[in-house]
């Protein structure tokens, strides 16, 4: 991350979430979580955790037009210790548009998706079921938010 020139920008005024929920397929109590990325840093630490390309927007966001989002997912019932704040998901979000233009897992797989089997095979089961449920907790933030989908 040396080799990343520091850039910080202002939020894009959309506001974080939180959603405590019960899993019942894993019977877990998950902590949802979205993110606001406002730093080069964050943008390169998201795209290297993801296998993705999020580092690539810093100019974008901070000149306003994009905002990106982590989608996170935390499990409360396992030891403090072993807390790990999953990324499930990292949302592209065209401010003046106020919609979401793009989203992405882990390797780029979708939340949907049926493709990219040799993907998922780098991806564990947990975190396959973690991005299957994304799309709830996305949705929930985007219309207290009043963003669309496109």
């Amino acid at each position: 991350m040396e080799d990343v020139e520091f850039q910080a920008w202002k939020p894009s005024g959309f506001r974080e979430f939180e959603h405590t929920t019960l899993d019942s397929e894993i019977k877990r109590n998950v902590q949802w979580t979205v993110h606001e990325l406002v730093t080069s840093q964050q943008l390169y630490a998201e795209g290297r955790i993801m296998h993705h390309c999020a580092g690539s927007y810093a100019k974008r966001c901070a000149a306003g037009e994009k905002s990106i989002w982590s989608l996170r997912a935390l499990d409360l019932d396992a030891a403090e210790e072993n807390q790990i704040q999953e990324h499930v998901l990292t949302m592209e979000v065209d401010n003046k548009k106020r919609s979401i233009v793009q989203n992405a897992g882990k390797f780029n797989l979708k939340p949907f998706g049926k493709k990219h089997l040799a993907k998922q095979r780098k991806a564990n089961n947990v975190y396959l079921h973690l991005l299957r449920r994304s799309p709830t907790f996305m949705r929930m933030w985007m219309d207290r938010e009043g963003l669309s989908h496109g």
